[in-house]
């Protein structure tokens, strides 16, 4: 990880613990609010467990442009239920192997993640930090650069998850 203090984004959920566990861990649910807005989310893998993946594809299906694809994975460290997952997440190809960001090959290869889950009555607090892991100068400088614009990005997939939660 860096030197630097980690992105930090917190969120509260209305629902119970066992509900947002089962919203982050289950692969049917994940496909239903995990990304961007207005992408179409594919799972490939969802193995929530130590040394396990989450393998995705997103991708644009309104037929209103030219079709987008972008991969991602999680890689798992570990898996502490209704608690925390800790887990290293980046682009990938197909196969869900690392790989640069399609839009930006200057972003880091990899980010640290710590994703807690605090119960709190008929609520959950969930907590993010990220860093970026094994990334070199450059790469650092570009994750910082752009930490308004991932309080925004995870905001718009907060509200998503929300909205699941509330179907």
């Amino acid at each position: 990880m860096t030197e630097r203090e980690p992105l930090r984004i917190s969120h509260i959920a209305k629902a119970p613990i066992g509900v947002v566990w089962n919203a982050w861990t289950i692969a049917d649910q994940l496909a239903k609010w995990w990304g961007p807005q207005g992408l179409k989310l594919t799972v490939v893998q969802a193995n929530v467990e130590p040394g396990g993946k989450f393998h995705y594809l997103m991708s644009n299906e309104d037929g209103t442009q030219e079709r987008f694809e972008m991969w991602g994975a999680f890689d798992y460290v570990s898996v502490d239920r209704h608690q925390q997952i800790v887990f290293i997440n980046y682009f990938s190809d197909a196969e869900g192997g690392r790989s640069r960001h399609v839009l930006n090959p200057d972003w880091p290869l990899e980010v640290y993640n710590t994703l807690t889950f605090v119960e709190d009555g008929d609520q959950t607090l969930i907590h993010l930090e990220g860093a970026p892991l094994n990334a070199m100068p450059h790469e650092v400088d570009l994750f910082y650069a752009n930490v308004e614009s991932m309080r925004i990005g995870f905001g718009a997939t907060f509200a998503q998850l929300d909205e699941f939660l509330a179907s």
